[in-house]
């Protein structure tokens, strides 16, 4: 008789999910290459920097000791060492091309008709602090000045403020500090109570260091140069900022916030943090309360590092295009948590529904690192176009109400890496996306649970893969990790109590019934 050996049968199981995973994958790959990461590097690569206090040869010039007792006009460069009081007159710059240096050592000017300092003609001024200081201007301005000339310091050139004194300043008629060029700080300490913006430089506004404690009617800092390449931004790179903007924004400009570095507790009526163009954030401690969005650009946000805690905000991060490569971040809103939305800011006013349902591939939303946190009564993490998880941790305590989802997206939902759980509510619950690269899963509960309820979600051994504590009721979780595994099986506990079990069966494994789920 032939010896007739059985040949083992393939496992054919493993073959139809290969059939199935490495398009699905393949896809997801070409989808994400479309939009390679970026980092605010290109925001700072852009920017024209004046640095030109720091090429000035003061010991070429004379220095001069002068007591305030009257008005003062200065017409040749050099350093003017001034102490006293004047209460009835100002300082003026009248220097063609001319470098001024002004040392305010425990100065007193209350202006009676227009600005404490006023620099009409100079190449660079320096204003450098000893001491305290105290300035205010006149709640009216005479006809000598005209309506540009708003601010109890106001420049026509340059303007560098340095020292390790003190400057209080009130800006009675309008702002405190305004400079028609570029307006920069190396240290110092600032007390600024304004009118209307506290410190408006047009070419820019560039913070090295100091402290500043700022309340203002209007803006607290801003840049409106929109027209001169490189021009247009605010730049800071570290100090102190204790901020409030009674009715506009506290940071603003017309193309670029760039924060390196700094300590921020900021309070605003409208945006904390605007741009009509970009906002970059690489470094800084920023805590911030916003009665509109807590951070906005108009047309992309990108955030390298930092720990940003945004304790209110109608939307905590918002622009066309968002990126977040590092950071830790945590948002509480009264609407969307993170918003890839596009177009201008239409703020709050025009809620709700203000962002359009229409899908648009121009908005993207990455996260590609860091560990963010979102608290929403409406979206969690929401983009009209593509949304990307490529890495970090993204942790959603979403909606309650059926008319949002903790995740939403208008073209897809793409995670490549990191690890997502997202909870709400499950009229608009999404899943993160059957072309991803990472197993999902999607759970739709029986019951809705209780504000404060532990989840697990354990594997066979009993190891525990995810866990949260909720901070709302919900009805539904969307969980990606790399720690799933095809084929395993996993336990859900509510309150260690086992909710259910089940097996991982495809990139996005559904769990329970779908319900109340409606289409935009």
């Amino acid at each position: 008789m032939a010896d007739v050996r059985t040949r083992p049968r393939p496992d054919l199981r493993w073959l139809i999910v290969v059939i199935i995973l490495v398009p699905l994958v393949i896809a997801a790959v070409i989808i994400n290459n479309n939009y390679p990461a970026e980092d605010s590097t290109k925001l700072a690569n852009a920017l024209d920097i004046d640095n030109g206090d720091l090429k000035i040869n003061w010991g070429q010039y004379p220095t001069y000791d002068i007591n305030l007792t009257e008005p003062l006009t200065i017409t040749q460069s050099g350093t003017y060492q001034l102490t006293g009081t004047l209460i009835d007159g100002n300082i003026k710059v009248q220097a063609p091309n001319g470098e001024v240096k002004l040392v305010l050592n425990d100065v007193t000017i209350v202006s009676p008709d227009g600005p404490a300092i006023i620099i009409n003609d100079a190449d660079e001024t320096v204003i450098e602090l000893a001491g305290e200081n105290n300035l205010s201007d006149s709640s009216k301005y005479s006809e000598e000045y005209n309506e540009d000339i708003t601010g109890a310091i106001y420049s026509k050139s340059d303007l560098t403020f340095q020292g390790e004194g003190t400057l209080a300043l009130t800006g009675n008629y309008q702002d405190a500090i305004v400079g028609k060029d570029d307006v920069k700080f190396n240290s110092g300490t600032y007390v600024l109570d304004a009118n209307d913006d506290a410190i408006r430089g047009k070419d820019s506004v560039y913070i090295v260091n100091g402290n500043f404690i700022i309340n203002s009617s209007a803006d607290c800092i801003k840049s409106t140069n929109d027209i001169d390449t490189g021009k247009g931004f605010v730049l800071i790179e570290n100090g102190n900022f204790n901020l409030t903007s009674e009715a506009a924004k506290a940071i603003k400009s017309v193309k670029t916030v760039l924060i390196q570095g700094g300590n921020y507790s900021i309070s605003s009526y409208d945006d904390a943090i605007h741009s009509d163009i970009y906002v970059g954030i690489t470094n800084g401690q920023i805590n911030l309360t916003s009665g509109d969005d807590g951070i906005h650009a108009n047309r992309e946000l990108i955030i390298d590092g930092g720990d940003i805690h945004i304790a209110k905000a109608y939307e905590g991060l918002e622009a066309q295009v968002v990126t977040i490569n590092d950071g830790d971040i945590s948002l509480i809103t009264n609407d969307d948590g993170i918003n890839a939305g596009g177009g201008a800011d239409e703020s709050s006013k025009n809620r709700p529904g203000a962002n359009p349902f229409d899908a648009d591939e121009n908005c993207i939303l990455t996260i590609n690192g860091g560990n963010v946190y979102i608290n929403s009564t409406g979206d969690g993490v929401d983009s009209n176009g593509w949304l990307y998880f490529n890495g970090g941790s993204t942790i959603v305590d979403g909606p309650t109400n059926n008319g949002n989802g903790a995740l939403d997206s208008g073209m897809g939902i793409v995670m490549n890496g990191g690890e997502v759980l997202a909870i709400g509510s499950s009229g608009m619950a999404g899943n993160l996306g059957s072309t991803s690269n990472v197993l999902n899963i999607s759970i739709f509960l029986t019951a809705i649970q209780p504000a404060n309820t532990n989840l697990k979600i354990k594997d066979s051994a009993g190891n525990i893969i995810i866990e949260h504590d909720s901070s709302k009721q919900f009805s539904h979780l969307a969980f990606g990790s790399p720690k799933l595994q095809f084929g395993e099986t996993y336990i859900l506990y509510l309150n260690d109590e086992e909710y259910t079990s089940f097996t991982i069966s495809g990139i996005t494994t559904t769990v329970g019934k779908e319900r109340n789920n409606f289409s935009r």
